[in-house]
């Protein structure tokens, strides 16, 4: 009879640490399931900014390239093809576009892209179609390889 209470107590003893175990695999689970939330989150917003980083610099390349096929039709002389592309692409139309394409690019650009960027304007401001060339080739690059490899920039 005095060996009577031992089967009890060692019942209660696994009782209490199966509930200390459960707890802690429970908590456990509650910080994995906070950690994965944060990844989640952070991987998320990674999206999000590689996406208006992308649409920042399309909009920079459509200026670019407006820009540039102006020049080249005036260069060439072919007239009818400037007066179509000016008449579709107004004064004011462009400047909203460069205004939209600035704004997004000094937003969500990465320094050395805004960087090609202000070299764009000055060299656009003095009308050197050479430099402006040059530069829509280092533009190009840059934009490619950023948003071929998102952990750059």
């Amino acid at each position: 009879m005095a060996w009577d209470w031992v089967g009890t107590a060692v019942a209660g003893l696994v009782g209490v640490a199966g509930t200390v175990f459960t707890w802690l695999a429970g908590a456990q689970g509650r910080r994995h399931a906070e950690h994965m939330l944060v990844l989640t989150q952070q991987a998320e917003r990674r999206a999000r900014l590689w996406q208006e980083r992308r649409e920042a610099y399309f909009g920079a390349l459509r200026v670019i390239d407006l820009d540039l096929r102006r020049e080249r039709y005036k260069e060439l002389g072919q007239l009818n093809k400037l007066y179509e592309v000016e008449g579709h692409w107004t004064k004011v139309k462009r400047v909203e576009l460069t205004t939209e394409a600035a704004t997004a690019l000094w937003a969500f650009g990465s320094d050395p892209v805004r960087e090609l960027a202000a070299h764009w304007i000055r060299a656009s401001d003095a009308d050197d179609v050479t430099e402006m060339r040059r530069i829509a080739l280092e533009f190009r690059a840059a934009v490619r390889r950023e948003l071929q490899d998102p952990t750059r920039g």
